[in-house]
């Protein structure tokens, strides 16, 4: 965070710099500013369109969803494989009927095929039939992650509503956060399951027990922690490290970051102990889809394809 901050402009805010430093952390990739250009360079030259680096001096196309798409390309290891990749998969979303966005490329990122996009929206249409003025353009990746396997999209969408009230009765709040949480909560399994509701509680008495606050933003990372079946160890880890976190500078603009950051970081050792590894492509897309939800200064969400960066 603070080599972005020498590197950057001031233009640059904190809302952009936290989740992309802890993007490249979790990479386990150094951040340096001079090749970081160099690499925008470079993929300039590969496309046609607009200059990624005038769409990253461009202060009115700043997002934190922008600017977690570019750096995936920049760590991938086959750069050019996968722009290559997401732009025939940019294709097939459209071919279904999706509206171009900042959320449907993230979708790309984890869509398989032109099959796959298929089920995507036909879950997508049966999520608008269960919460119509809920259900948009941030759902699409959602609908990517639960269609990765062809699935009962009917029961699947009764499913993600059933967790939905069951959690209002639950006290909690309405909106967005709390229907991404439903949808995850059907990750792999269609059927409603009580007791991933009892989890979701637990979770939640037990973090406001070590006086957590619980912020709308941090719903998903319940669900994922709920089919985790997280147990005492792991939420006093995440605890422990979101203490840590707490005590940096770069984490006093936004406390809910750092408990997010805390329960990513905990997930991704779990997974990398082989423990959780069913959960890595959700917690890699938690991480890619919630950049613009984690930051209550990040408004800006765009609609754009992933080649009109370019």
């Amino acid at each position: 965070y603070d080599t972005m901050s020498l590197f950057f402009s001031a233009e640059m805010t904190p809302a952009i710099k936290i989740p992309l430093a802890v993007h490249y952390s979790f990479s386990r990739e150094t951040f340096n500013g001079p090749q970081f250009e160099a690499q925008m360079k470079n993929l300039q030259r590969k496309v046609v369109k607009q200059s990624l680096l005038e769409f990253f001096s461009n202060v009115s196309n700043k997002s934190v969803l922008s600017y977690k798409v570019s750096a995936h390309l920049l760590l991938h290891e086959q750069t050019d494989q996968e722009l290559n990749r997401l732009a025939q998969n940019e294709a097939y979303l459209d071919s279904v009927g999706f509206e171009a966005s900042s959320y449907q490329s993230i979708a790309a990122i984890f869509l398989l095929d032109e099959a796959h996009a298929k089920r995507a929206k036909i879950l997508h249409k049966e999520m608008k039939k269960q919460h119509h003025f809920l259900t948009g353009k941030d759902d699409i990746p959602y609908a990517v992650l639960l269609t990765r396997e062809p699935v009962n999209a009917q029961l699947q969408a009764q499913t993600m509503r059933c967790y939905y009230d069951e959690l209002v009765a639950q006290n909690f709040k309405r909106g967005d956060a709390l229907q991404a949480m439903s949808q995850l909560l059907t990750l792999y399994n269609a059927d409603f399951e009580p007791i991933v509701i009892d989890y979701v509680s637990a979770i939640c008495t037990y973090l406001k027990r070590e006086n957590i606050k619980i912020r709308r933003k941090f719903y998903p990372f319940i669900a994922m922690l709920a089919l985790a079946q997280a147990n005492e160890e792991v939420l006093n880890e995440i605890i422990r490290m979101n203490k840590e976190l707490m005590t940096l500078p770069m984490f006093s603009i936004e406390p809910t970051l750092a408990l997010m950051t805390a329960t990513q970081f905990v997930l991704q050792q779990l997974i990398e102990r082989e423990a959780l590894q069913q959960f890595s492509d959700s917690l890699l897309f938690l991480q890619a889809l919630n950049m613009n939800d984690f930051l209550q200064d990040a408004k800006v969400t765009l609609a754009f394809t992933i080649f009109d960066f370019f």
